[in-house]
């Protein structure tokens, strides 16, 4: 059976990182939301003696190793005790290593699909046991919300409202910040805080109160180009970790205008993606 299906990007408004647990991983707390750009996956599942999975239009980025996809297929394939093919296509729309979770994305969307192809043989709790050991964002991703406060390791989720304010993804395209050097990287320059606000839906609010402590390893965030495009935005954070820049509008008109200002950074327009507000 075929399906064809949309793995969404996330961005995080806000997030705090804690001191090291002595597990090794970091406490969170963060706002997830959703934005409108994805991949596009087509999935073609069959029958099979043993598991195997095939993944193609990731070779770019894959670098030789093994996708997150097909880790989770095989996770899938061992927890639910089921063996099949699996035929993964993928169109990356989203840029790798660059804080907007499009790998979490995809692995969970994997994980979605083969449940549905089985009757959904797993609960909800064995999913998001599932999504987690896969990666920190995973479990946001499998929950449908389009928006949802984080805390844990990001596996302990409350959803909140949504908004559908317009964006731009900021990114120079030799960027990239793999998550475990960025935690590094944060555990050599950093205060703790654990401070974090209740949802502020009003984007006046975010500046002053959605702090994301990754902000002070992005090396774009010096440059005088940036400085100088982030004023023109209601709000500018890094995107999870990094790479990427979020710059937050309040109307699409600001966006518009916006775009009209020359930079040498890729940019993508966007949107807070939100079920609750249909244009």
């Amino acid at each position: 059976m075929v399906y064809h299906e949309k793995a969404y990007a996330k961005v995080n408004l806000g997030l705090r990182v804690l001191n090291k647990r002595d597990d090794g991983f970091h406490p969170l707390k963060t706002i997830f939301h959703k934005i409108d750009l994805y991949d596009e996956i087509l999935i073609n599942i069959n029958e099979s003696n043993e598991t195997r999975v095939l993944i193609t239009g990731n070779e770019e980025y894959i670098n030789g190793g093994v996708d997150l996809m097909e880790k989770a297929a095989l996770l899938f394939s061992r927890f639910a005790n089921k063996n099949f093919e699996i035929k993964i296509n993928i169109k990356k729309n989203l840029p790798f290593q660059a804080g907007l979770g499009g790998g979490s994305s995809d692995a969970a969307t994997v994980l979605l699909t083969l449940n549905k192809h089985f009757n959904n043989i797993l609960n909800n709790d064995d999913i998001m046991v599932l999504g987690l050991s896969l990666g920190s964002d995973v479990p946001f991703f499998l929950t449908g919300f389009d928006a949802a406060y984080g805390e844990g390791r990001g596996e302990i989720l409350k959803e909140v409202e949504s908004v559908n304010y317009p964006a731009v993804i900021l990114k120079k395209n030799s960027d990239k910040v793999s998550t475990k050097e960025a935690f590094r990287l944060l555990d050599e320059r950093k205060e703790v805080c654990d401070t974090f606000p209740s949802w502020p839906l009003e984007i006046n609010k975010w500046q002053a109160e959605l702090i994301n402590d990754f902000d002070i390893i992005q090396n774009i965030r010096k440059e005088d180009e940036f400085k100088l495009l982030a004023k023109k935005a209601r709000y500018n954070t890094t995107s999870g970790s990094g790479s990427c820049q979020l710059l937050v509008f309040s109307t699409e008109e600001e966006v518009n205008e916006f775009l009209k200002v020359p930079s040498s950074y890729l940019m993508l327009t966007t949107k807070l993606k939100s079920s609750l507000h249909k244009n």
